[in-house]
């Protein structure tokens, strides 16, 4: 049985299914059309048992129900409630228009009994689709003693609700299930701002939800005349992304016209990039010149900018080479160990560190870390943020309206750091909120020193120009930023590392862009590999209670340091693992109980070996079984532990 439903009260979905309708009255009454507002006064006067059973119907993905089948505690007398729905009308009988559900909902098993003439290897659907040509409803209902069968009515009014409830096209109530068992954490204040500012935005959004998640794309597209307008940015957003998804579905099947007419619909930068470029690969040059110098006279973001005059300078201009192979071949090139292969940012990393710099590996985490501290207020706390308890970010953010509806505050957070009160806003959000879970900012020990190294050495007006810019695209800005952050005497730098044959992409360049723009210095760096003499290795043995890192504990590590083959250093220590060893495991590594019983434990020796093993490659015999014990380890003292690795059990199978 699952787990999950002896944890449930016996009126669990009826409960939540009640505070959702309760939820979305109070939020949403003024936009329920009269169809909608009888459909809940109709359903609030049923009686208790008739509700749950039309609320444990619309909760499963399946439309039809054989009645012998429902097995619900909280209903006192199922074939009585049953009877209610019909006769509410919130359940009927199955009818001709229910027979590719129903074929949908059996499995692959019923479908071949009513199918003796479906070949061997043919799939679910194609069976299904061969009975609906061959084999009448009334006969596919009687072969499956489907005449008592039935189907909840209303279901389009239901997955409206959920939607205003929850922003999103939703099934059923198991974001209830997994807020209550403690999978998801939802917020929990008292009032909540309205997502849709009228009936008209809150329609056309569920119209784009429900299209994107519609498989029959072509009938979809033949009725493109027909689709709502989006009259907000809200909508606008879904539009875009629906025809950018309809574009890529005939792209997959080689049909290019169909995909220039779905995004030739589209103003977006994604389905005008594709547009472009499809009418490229037909020949049709003027059209697509016109489109770049729209696209360079009015671009979406920086990114279109750099596409359009990219792309129009190669093909009418005199450029021959990309901007982006052109800014590889003009960055920094260094060198490091081959053991660092496949971990090129640890290799660059480690290499900066040996040259006197403080690094961080920061990528996309520095920033949204820095947007969450300094606009906490507005983006988890303000009224007007967010729209449910499930919501995790304001959907403001998303749709780019964010710093227009909030612009008084995120004019004072940007101010501060302008002024260079930057950390002192940070410090204050860290001290009130740490630990509290949300989707930006990832809490860890070593976030306060690094985010004041980084504010005090950063320009002021920098930060807040990216801050600023993030505000006000938030969808383009929350990835693509370059991966390591580097504070030394010669000050603050980002760099983007690229490994031999690594793509920079387009946002990644922009970013660069962006950051050089605002006042800071960054740049790419490209890692080139060979054998380092000077390279430490530190050869790593423990001793252990078991076999399992994530159970058993670690008992002794004895550590060699290694630099052009000869010894420079060692570290060694007994480790209490706080439970016994067993008398097999004392037969293996010779430890008993009584010599671990003063040792210390990993946290008191955590520090000292995480120095020891400072810039150092972590090599082992099996290295997969040290390396995951000592990282399992400093897991339990919340501590991160990344180093490269090197397996001298495979080295030794290549070369002998």
């Amino acid at each position: 049985m699952n787990p999950s439903r002896l944890l449930l009260p016996v009126y669990y979905y009826h409960d939540h299914f009640m505070e959702m309708l309760t939820f979305v009255q109070e939020v949403y009454g003024s936009i329920l059309n009269a169809e909608e507002r009888q459909f809940i006064a109709s359903l609030e006067a049923l009686d208790k048992g008739a509700r749950c059973l039309f609320i444990r119907m619309v909760n499963r993905k399946t439309h039809m129900f054989n009645p012998e089948l429902f097995r619900y505690s909280e209903i006192e007398d199922v074939p009585k409630s049953l009877q209610r729905l019909i006769d509410a009308g919130f359940a009927r009988f199955l009818n001709e228009g229910d027979y590719a559900p129903m074929l949908s909902g059996l499995g692959k098993a019923d479908l071949l009994t009513m199918a003796p003439a479906a070949k061997k290897g043919w799939s679910k659907p194609r069976i299904a689709q061969h009975l609906l040509d061959t084999l009448a409803f009334a006969e596919a209902v009687e072969a499956q003693n489907a005449l008592h069968w039935v189907t909840p009515c209303h279901r389009r009014h239901v997955q409206f609700l959920l939607y205003l409830y929850f922003g999103r096209t939703q099934e059923n109530l198991t974001g209830f299930a997994l807020r209550d068992l403690g999978i998801l954490k939802v917020k929990d204040r008292q009032s909540f701002a309205a997502r849709f500012e009228n009936g008209a935005e809150a329609r056309a959004g569920f119209f784009y939800s429900q299209a994107l998640d519609n498989a029959d794309i072509p009938a979809l597209f033949a009725k493109r005349d027909n689709f709502p307008p989006a009259e907000t940015e809200f909508t606008h957003v879904l539009r875009e992304k629906l025809l950018y998804h309809i574009g890529q579905y005939y792209e997959k099947r080689k049909e290019p016209d169909s995909a220039i007419a779905a995004y030739a619909l589209a103003v977006g930068y994604s389905s005008r990039e594709r547009l472009i470029r499809l009418l490229q690969a037909q020949g049709q040059t003027e059209q697509v010149k016109a489109l770049l110098e729209a696209m360079i006279a009015n671009p979406e973001n920086d990114e279109e900018l750099l596409f359009a005059s990219d792309f129009y300078e190669r093909k009418f201009g005199r450029k021959k080479v990309g901007v982006f192979t052109e800014m590889l071949r003009q960055s920094e090139s260094i060198t490091v160990d081959e053991a660092f292969r496949g971990a090129a940012e640890d290799a660059a990393l480690h290499l900066f560190k040996r040259q006197g710099w403080a690094g961080y590996h920061t990528e996309n985490g520095l920033w949204l870390t820095l947007f969450g501290l300094a606009l906490w207020e507005v983006l988890f706390e303000h009224p007007d943020s967010l729209h449910s308890g499930f919501d995790r970010l304001p959907q403001s953010l998303r749709d780019r309206t964010f710093h227009k509806k909030f612009a008084v505050q995120v004019d004072q957070a940007l101010q501060a750091f302008r002024e260079g009160r930057g950390w002192q806003r940070v410090a204050k959000t860290l001290a009130a909120n740490w630990g509290t879970e949300n989707p930006l900012v990832y809490w860890h020990e070593d976030m306060g020193q690094m985010l004041k190294q980084f504010l005090d050495a950063a320009p002021q007006n920098a930060v807040a120009s990216i801050l600023e810019k993030m505000a006000q695209d938030f969808p383009s800005m929350r990835d693509g930023f370059p991966d390591l952050m580097l504070i030394g005497a010669e000050g603050l730098r980002f760099v983007e590392i690229k490994a031999e044959g690594d793509q920079l992409r387009r946002n990644q360049l922009v970013r660069l862009m962006q950051l050089r723009q605002a006042g800071f210095s960054a740049d790419i760096c490209r890692v080139d590999y060979r054998v380092d003499p000077d390279q430490i290795y530190v050869v790593v043995d423990v001793e252990t209670t078991g076999g399992r890192a994530g159970t058993d504990r670690v008992t002794e590590i004895g550590a060699v340091k290694l630099r052009g083959g000869e010894i420079i250093d060692e570290w060694q220590s007994l480790i209490n693992p706080d439970r016994a060893i067993p008398a097999y495991i004392t037969q293996l590594t010779g430890i008993t109980n009584a010599m671990v019983r003063n040792a210390p434990r990993f946290s008191e020796i955590a520090d000292s070996f995480a120095e020891f093993l400072e810039g150092a490659v972590f090599a082992a015999h099996n290295v997969n079984f040290d390396y995951g014990f000592i990282t399992a380890e400093f897991r339990r003292v919340d501590k991160a532990f990344r180093l490269p690795k090197i397996c001298t059990c495979a080295s030794m199978r290549r070369l002998y």
